[in-house]
């Protein structure tokens, strides 16, 4: 075989050969919505529809989750910097000073 044979004539990858994996299909659970609800198959559009709202729901909890978790972190935080925060007094005259103490 000379170059120009080889170059013409691309060898298969073997691994990929191997496997013989079939095309990944888009799935989009929307289109499968509408497209049961087309074909008026109600029984598995009613599935596909508990499905959808239960994912968005469940997403929705788990943000909601997130931000209460941090909103009590964030407060603990902040009230143990409270006291240990140094008190930084301007005393410009000295009946300031003698006021402070």
């Amino acid at each position: 075989m000379n170059i120009e044979q080889a170059v013409e004539t691309p060898i298969e990858d073997p691994v990929v050969a191997e496997v013989g994996a079939e095309p990944i299909e888009n799935n989009n659970p929307i289109e499968d919505l509408l497209k049961a609800i087309e074909t008026q198959d109600y029984t598995s559009a009613e599935s596909q529809f508990n499905d959808l709202i239960g994912d968005r729901l469940q997403d929705t909890l788990d943000q909601a989750k997130v931000r209460i978790a941090s909103g009590v972190f964030n407060s603990a935080e902040e009230s143990e910097e409270v006291g240990e925060e140094e008190v930084d007094y301007d005393f410009t005259d000295e009946e300031d000073f003698d006021n402070a103490e």
